[in-house]
């Protein structure tokens, strides 16, 4: 953890809202000439319509009066009809999916960042092209990819399946895949798909290749001045919202679960502690970082479980640690759970002089440990006075300018990631590998 220095950081930084580019333009909208159709378009359009008309006269014939001989036979021409309209929904939809993967490449600057992928049925390792490791973990490894097929790059996350076996984690990756499979946003890394081998689960993910916020804050004085801090916390609150919004808690947030992609923008990584609570609204087991854990969740036991508003308390810590550069309730990364939850308890933070009013706030608004005492709700940490300048509906369309835009400089360059070692590819214990665990990978 970097230091809490006792006069504030020098900032140039202002928010900004793009009004050109990818931002709304306050000039007059020309209106854009009909696209000319492609060359056949018209006429699978045209079959498409034929396509659904005929099966809906035959569904109505059959399901009218006349012989059982004459119904079955129109029956058999229905399931003809309705397979041909599948098709024909099948081969427009790939069309469209097409269009729509081209214009997404087209409009980034850096076409070659997958920002969709089509993994196609029976995927496997052979459809990547493996450049090198750029994260690392219990589970497995992250490694920088290209996919063979458009020759986009991806992030490719291996989980070894002995070790989800071993330590009992398999829910983690099932809530994983889950959530991603429903997140849809801006500042959320997408998940283009999974797929699985003998020895690995693979989640095909967007490439962050802004690197970890965590390296951009403590690879310079380990402190982000107030203005910067709004925008990463801004984006960040939007994906909790997000996430929330499908019933399901994080419960990971620190920087390293941040990451900058090649804008700038935020990108909310690792969800393999997000969990949904019981019917009675209660999460119960013990996970995450305690220096970001908020009393329920370190005493757990004693207070019969905690809720989704516990995601609040870690981004009051995260917002502390941006401005001062360390946690507010732990002096060390050896301390134990206990000896946080005690001072979490006094309620005591100590801020830098130079931390404005507002921030202190709606700091310790977040982190009372009385629960009924505590601000637990998006809408009022969003019209809380600290975030008065933020314009949130322009934050979700990634118009605030970045503090930071990483500097690229060629197709794959990951200068922003540590230099980590080969994946490993050894099994512990192969014999006791359960796929049954891994369904729908």
């Amino acid at each position: 953890m970097g230091n809490c220095g006792s006069s504030a950081p020098k900032e140039t930084y202002e928010i900004k809202f793009n009004t050109g580019g990818q931002g709304e333009s306050d000039a007059p909208e020309k209106k854009k000439a009909a696209p000319t159709p492609k060359k056949g378009s018209e006429k699978n359009a045209a079959k498409v319509a034929v396509d659904h008309s005929s099966a809906d006269k035959l569904r109505k014939l059959s399901s009218g009066s006349g012989s059982s001989k004459q119904r079955m036979s129109l029956k058999g021409k229905l399931k003809k009809a309705s397979n041909a309209v599948s098709g024909a929904d099948a081969f427009a939809k790939a069309g469209s999916n097409r269009n729509l993967r081209a214009k997404k490449r087209k409009s980034s600057k850096y076409g070659w960042i997958a920002k969709d992928m089509y993994l196609g049925p029976n995927c496997s390792m052979d459809r990547f092209e493996p450049k090198r490791v750029v994260g690392t973990g219990l589970m497995g490894t992250v490694q920088l990819a290209k996919f063979k097929k458009d020759d986009t790059w991806c992030a490719l996350k291996m989980v070894k399946k002995d070790y989800v076996c071993r330590h009992d984690d398999a829910r983690h990756i099932q809530a994983e895949r889950k959530l991603l499979n429903m997140c849809d946003n801006p500042f959320i890394c997408s998940l283009f798909g999974t797929f699985q081998d003998k020895k690995f689960i693979y989640f095909v993910l967007e490439f962050a290749a802004g690197g970890e916020l965590f390296s951009r804050l403590y690879n310079k004085k380990g402190i982000f001045g107030a203005q910067t801090s709004k925008f990463y916390l801004a984006e960040i609150l939007l994906a909790l919202e997000h996430v929330h919004s499908h019933g399901y808690c994080y419960r990971d947030l620190k920087p390293e679960n941040v990451m900058l992609d090649e804008e700038g923008h935020c990108k909310l990584i690792d969800f393999g502690f997000a969990a949904k609570p019981d019917k009675e609204g209660l999460l119960h087991t013990n996970v995450g970082t305690p220096a970001y854990l908020s009393p329920e969740q370190l005493n757990h036991k004693k207070t019969g479980g905690y809720r989704m508003f516990v995601d609040f308390w870690s981004f009051a810590c995260l917002m502390f640690e941006f401005m001062t550069g360390k946690t507010p309730f732990c002096k060390s990364h050896k301390e134990t759970s206990y000896a946080i939850y005690l001072r979490v308890l006094k309620g005591k933070i100590s801020f830098p002089g130079y931390v404005e009013k507002d921030a202190k706030d709606i700091i310790k608004q977040l982190t009372k440990a009385d629960v009924a005492k505590r601000m637990k709700d998006v809408d009022s940490i969003k019209n809380h006075p600290w975030f008065a300048q933020v314009q949130w509906d322009r934050v979700l369309k990634r118009e605030m300018v970045p503090p930071h835009v990483p500097r690229l400089k060629e197709e794959g360059d990951s200068h922003y990631f540590e230099e980590y070692g080969e994946v490993d590819t050894s099994e512990k214990h192969p014999e006791k590998i359960d796929n049954g665990l891994f369904h729908g990978f």
